[in-house]
């Protein structure tokens, strides 16, 4: 399993970019794309069994955007740590399993399995309302799984996110990271060496925006992109096979689902036996 962490530089980000070459603001944000490997940990397939045996493994919280981060914060307010462990823990095992998972069929069979245990979830701890949101946010990280690429000279993973548009932006907010990277790229590169080395990064920022408000072409071709980028995410076909499991307690959950695997000519049967006992355990069962 490679298990990377990573550092985000934060910068200020402007709302309408136009608008500020004549008055400009600030606005404290996550650089998007700023963020960069710094370690990697290899962990053997007997390791994470010995490991999951042994250890009490604490999930990472995903933040993949501040909307999706904010909705399951929101909705696990209040729920008990064992559920909250519940959701981090199938996001991580099994919606985006990283590096520890190379096999397509494998990672499409544990996705599958995460979207039903989200469905267990949904229906035995979760309000209506409630519940209607959740899964649609696990759908949204389901569908940004899907989009998972491999750079075949790194090995390193990426995936496709929607834009992001911080708390308090306005609707027509333009991600100025993102505009610069995209149209100034040399400007982008500028940045970030003024920021690492204590540079005079807000002179580039604001450089950046009297450029950009003489090329409105800019703003109106990213927002044409990053507006394909959440239609194409929001109609990702998000299938499951085991979608119709039995979810009324956890024992007919674990033997609907274990029997699934067992008919099915799915080769890693073992594995997903273990992740749903894993995922019961987890819940105290």
């Amino acid at each position: 399993m490679n298990v990377s962490t990573y550092t985000t530089h934060l910068i200020p980000n402007l709302y309408d970019v136009k608008a500020r070459a004549a008055d400009p603001a600030m606005y404290a944000g996550a650089m998007p794309g700023s963020r960069q490997k710094e370690d990697i940990l290899e962990i053997s397939s007997k390791g994470r069994e010995l490991a999951a045996g042994s250890i009490d493994m604490q999930p990472a919280q995903y933040y993949g955007t501040a909307e999706i981060n904010d909705s399951l914060k929101s909705i696990l307010s209040g729920k008990s740590p064992e559920v909250s462990k519940a959701v981090y823990t199938l996001i991580q095992s099994n919606l985006l399993p990283d590096g520890s998972v190379s096999d397509e069929q494998e990672r499409a069979a544990l996705l599958e399995t995460g979207l039903s245990q989200a469905k267990f979830l949904a229906d035995n701890y979760m309000t209506g309302e409630e519940s209607t949101r959740f899964l649609s946010t696990i759908n949204q990280i389901a569908a940004i799984a899907k989009t998972r690429t491999v750079n075949p000279e790194t090995g390193q993973a990426s995936y496709v996110t929607p834009p992001e548009r911080p708390r308090g932006a306005p609707e027509g907010y333009v991600s100025t990271g993102e505009l610069m990277k995209r149209f100034d790229p040399e400007a982008y590169k500028q940045l970030g060496e003024a920021m690492m080395n204590g540079g005079d990064w807000g002179k580039i920022l604001f450089q950046f925006a009297l450029k950009a408000s003489h090329n409105n072409e800019w703003t109106t071709k990213y927002k044409e992109e990053t507006n394909k980028i959440v239609n194409d995410l929001r109609n990702t076909p998000i299938t499951n096979r085991f979608a119709g499991a039995d979810t009324s307690s956890m024992k007919a959950f674990l033997t609907d689902m274990i029997t699934q695997f067992q008919r099915s000519s799915l080769s890693n049967t073992e594995s997903l036996t273990k992740n749903m006992q894993q995922f019961a355990n987890v819940l105290g069962h």
